[in-house]
């Protein structure tokens, strides 16, 4: 991993990588607005690059703005972080949101897949990265789902009743740790005139609970899921 955060560093300025060692806080901020979530604290378990928000945002962003392709892939998230952990390669995106609620999750999706699918583009010329031994997900932060929405889902889980994809996906985070797989039919890249091998067909994701303000989280109960 260190190889790849040395690779970018030689083409892109140093300003946009932090790197991190066992024993290091990083911090991932929410920048927009008023949030109830405001940031979160990763306790840094192994060696780790964390990429400046504003990489994929400058440098590609501006290109996306108006396009007409669909899907469109002009999102970013709040987080990408490249880490060596287990003598394995991740790649991972996190997305921080107030509320558990469709929109949100939703809106999430898309920026996960939206940057994972910049950001493949961006390590995809260096012969030090192999987007087929890096594992890949993504991380969405937020308060839990609420007592009501988890009574709904749960009476109609019960009762038999086919539940839509977005009860589906509250269920599976709240019975598994597991993560749930975000097909590529959902968010569409697929659709892309582009080279299958910079689209996942699927990308796992993992909720992470938390309360108000700031709060420390740790990924790598989640990276060894995978």
């Amino acid at each position: 991993m260190m190889k790849i955060c040395n690779d970018l560093k030689s083409i892109y300025q140093d300003k946009f990588f932090c790197e991190y060692h066992d024993g290091d806080t990083v911090k991932i901020l929410e920048e927009h607005g008023d949030p109830d979530v405001k940031g979160v604290n990763i306790n840094v378990k192994s060696e780790l690059t964390n990429i400046q928000s504003n990489f994929l945002h400058n440098s590609t962003t501006s290109y996306y703005k108006n396009n007409t392709c669909k899907p469109q892939i002009q999102h970013d998230c709040d987080g990408i972080m490249l880490l060596h952990y287990h003598n394995e390669d991740f790649l991972v995106l996190l997305e921080l949101k107030s509320h558990f609620t469709k929109t949100n999750i939703e809106k999430a999706e898309k920026q996960i897949a939206a940057s994972l699918f910049r950001m493949i583009c961006r390590l995809k010329p260096l012969n030090s990265f192999d987007i087929h031994n890096c594992k890949v997900c993504g991380i969405i932060v937020s308060l839990p789902v609420s007592d009501e929405r988890k009574r709904d889902i749960r009476v109609r889980k019960n009762a038999g009743k086919k539940l839509k994809r977005f009860e589906e996906q509250a269920y599976h985070f709240l019975r598994k740790s597991q993560p749930y797989l975000l097909e590529d039919e959902h968010v569409g890249l697929s659709k892309l005139p582009v080279n299958p091998v910079y689209i996942k067909k699927q990308i796992p994701l993992f909720h992470i609970d938390v309360e108000k303000g700031f709060s420390e989280i740790d990924i790598y109960n989640q990276l060894i899921k995978l």
